[in-house]
């Protein structure tokens, strides 16, 4: 029991103290802007109990010391220590041994000594400093709290703070009792259930999750991803990742690597900055480009700057400037140099601008467009395509439109016009066919086939390519003329030819001078191997003829003859082997004795300037009539279609 003059000499010298016994959400009074000020609002610390009190030695009459069992209480907090020194003046306090704060709320704080100042409101603590409080505790060497702006500062050796299921671990930190706001450096290392961090510095929040390390660092989640950076936030939360810096993440299920990425592994959704690289592993698909935007669950990835999605599961390759694709729904869209290869379609894409669904067998492509289906072996090239299973159309570009078709022979056919068009039938069925349209300036090239014309029909189902207005074929050394001409194919040569209307057969011979003719209404040719064997010429036939020896090229005699139907057999040499014709009236002549004007048959016109000399040759414009071509001809274009009678 203190006594009654003790208790007026510790009244007389009472020091007016704050002190600050917790941290993590305590809020104490503000600090003032003059020292007169503080007095008044600083609340009173009462003592409640010491073995001994007295003045400190050495004249420090403002000092105050408290020793054994020292108890003292402020605003609902409670100091134990065993000794302390008090100052009235400086308002502060020192406490050593056994530091015991205690707060209302389960708030504690050991120590071994503690310093309080009370006008900068600072708190330090020093020595196995232990701070706990609900869901959180801090283990460290040295505490500093600043209770005016709420920032507590560890040091000194290594610190521990276990908050929520989290534990950090670092050689310094400093926290915000109020925002929450906590920064750590030297060597830190984070643990929680979902991840484990070690990083030089690490800043974040304890309530929002959020985590932003700095330095060479290294994140480990529990759904196995390794993230490696060098300046990364982490919201362990939400699971949001933003990498700045070259950084990497892997994981069972897909690694991601770039100068700048997000991730969130909940949502699947991934992008990435500078020379990026995605590796779905579950879904068997690699993206590289310089930006990219990707997800795993959708399988919608989307990418501009040299990009290249691999796509393995699909077998789908896609190259380009920018490319978008959804793995899902099928949907490829590709600006810039693009490529696109449908390997399980078996078909390939490339153009400035394509857009090309695997799932609808649609593509459309604009600006130096080439699509090329292996499986049915054609292909089309053009400003612009747009392409299904059963249709296509193309158009434009520089040289031009193209189609090519390799379905037939070793030898691909190659047509050009200033608009090509294609039409399936039956399709997905065993009488599948297609008809291939080419309208104005149609040239087409093969090896051994080629030909002019207005207006072109293909058609897979019997093999044929109809030719119309003023149409020329060439094979060999043979030309064709009519008003329209129907060829039917083997795979590799011309298995029959009909002209209808003014049809016009000439052979050029060796000597280049001359020629074997052929004019009719109509004509039926017969090939064998690409030779032709057999020819019916039907209706006001005009006929010249070179004979020559049967082993020799010597040409021997000109025969010019007029019939209305006559039948021609070539033998393998391309001689006439034999002759059948009507009524006839003709002419024999030796070669010196010849008529001038029997050299040459009416609208005799050899068109060896506008014959496409290989498949680049298509895109010439030539022209394919003259002066002596102009004739007025009834167009006998053959049936497209068959019209049973009634029975």
């Amino acid at each position: 029991m203190i006594s009654y003059r003790l208790y007026k000499e510790l009244t007389r010298h009472i020091i007016i103290i704050k002190m600050v016994l917790y941290l993590f959400g305590i809020c104490l009074s503000e600090p003032l802007c003059a020292q007169v000020k503080r007095k008044a609002s600083i609340a009173k610390i009462f003592l409640d109990h010491a073995d001994i009190l007295r003045h400190s030695p050495n004249d420090q009459t403002n000092v105050q010391v408290a020793k054994g069992n020292v108890i003292m209480r402020y605003k609902g907090s409670t100091l134990r220590c065993d000794s302390a020194y008090l100052n009235n003046v400086e308002n502060s306090f020192s406490a050593f041994g056994h530091v015991y704060i205690t707060h209302k709320g389960g708030i504690t704080l050991n120590s071994e000594r503690a310093f309080y100042e009370g006008f900068n409101q600072m708190l330090r603590a020093r020595g196995k400093v232990m701070l706990r409080e609900p869901r959180r505790s801090l283990r460290c060497d040295s505490l500093d709290y600043n209770m005016a702006s709420k920032e507590a500062n560890f040091f000194g050796g290594r610190g521990t703070l276990v908050y929520n299921g989290n534990t950090i671990i670092a050689d310094q930190g400093d926290y915000n009792t109020e925002t929450k706001d906590a920064n750590f450096y030297g060597n830190v290392i984070m643990r929680s259930y979902k991840y484990h961090i070690t990083t030089p510095t690490a800043h974040g929040n304890t309530e929002t999750g959020e985590l932003h390390v700095v330095g060479p660092s290294v994140i480990r989640t529990r759904k196995g991803e390794i993230i490696h950076t060098s300046d990364g936030t982490y919201n362990s939360i939400s699971d949001d990742m933003t990498l700045n810096g070259r950084s990497t993440i892997k994981s069972p299920q897909r690694d991601v690597e770039g100068d700048y990425i997000t991730y969130n592994s909940n949502t699947g959704d991934a992008t990435g900055h500078g020379k990026v690289k995605i590796v779905d592993k579950v879904n068997k698909r690699i993206i590289t480009g310089e930006d990219i935007i990707y997800n795993s669950k959708t399988g919608y990835s989307e990418g501009n700057g040299n990009v290249k999605i691999i796509d393995n599961r699909e077998q789908r390759t896609m190259l380009g400037d920018k490319i978008i694709y959804n793995s899902k729904t099928g949907y490829s869209e590709g600006h810039g140099n693009v490529k696109i290869v449908d390997k399980k379609k078996q078909r390939t894409m490339t153009g400035n601008n394509l857009f090309y669904n695997s799932k609808t067998n649609e593509g459309e492509g604009k600006g130096n467009v080439f699509f090329i289906d292996h499986k049915e072996k054609h292909a089309f090239k053009g400003d612009y395509i747009h392409y299904t299973d059963s249709a296509a159309i193309g158009f434009g570009g520089n040289p031009g439109a193209e189609i090519m078709d390799f379905s037939q022979s070793k030898d691909t056919l190659y047509i050009h016009a200033d608009t090509i068009s294609m039409k399936g039938f039956h399709m997905n069925t065993p009488q599948m066919y297609r008809k291939i349209y080419g309208v104005n300036n149609v040239r087409a090239y093969r090896a051994d086939i080629q030909g002019v014309c207005g207006f072109l029909v293909t058609n897979t189902k019997d093999s044929t390519i109809t030719m119309y207005d003023y149409p020329i074929i060439w094979s060999g050394n043979r030309q064709l003329v009519g008003d329209s001409i129907r060829t039917y194919m083997n795979d590799s040569t011309v298995r029959e030819a009909y002209v209808f209307g003014n049809a016009f057969s000439i052979e050029q011979l060796h000597d280049k001078t001359h020629y074997n003719q052929l004019s009719s209404k109509m004509m039926h040719a017969f090939f064998t191997n690409g030779n032709i064997r057999r020819v019916d010429a039907i209706g006001n036939v005009l006929s010249i003829y070179y004979y020559t020896e049967k082993n020799d090229t010597t040409l021997m005699g000109h025969n010019y003859t007029e019939t209305d139907t006559l039948r021609m057999f070539i033998n393998d040499k391309q001689q006439m082997e034999k002759i059948w014709l009507s009524k006839s009236v003709g002419t024999l002549s030796p070669m010196t004795q010849i008529p001038p004007e029997r050299l040459k048959l009416p609208h005799f016109e050899w068109f060896e300037e506008v014959r496409p000399k290989d498949k680049n040759d298509i895109f010439r414009k030539a022209a394919r009539m003259s002066a002596t071509t102009i004739r007025n001809a009834q167009v006998a274009p053959p049936p497209m279609q068959h019209i049973e009678g009634r029975k």
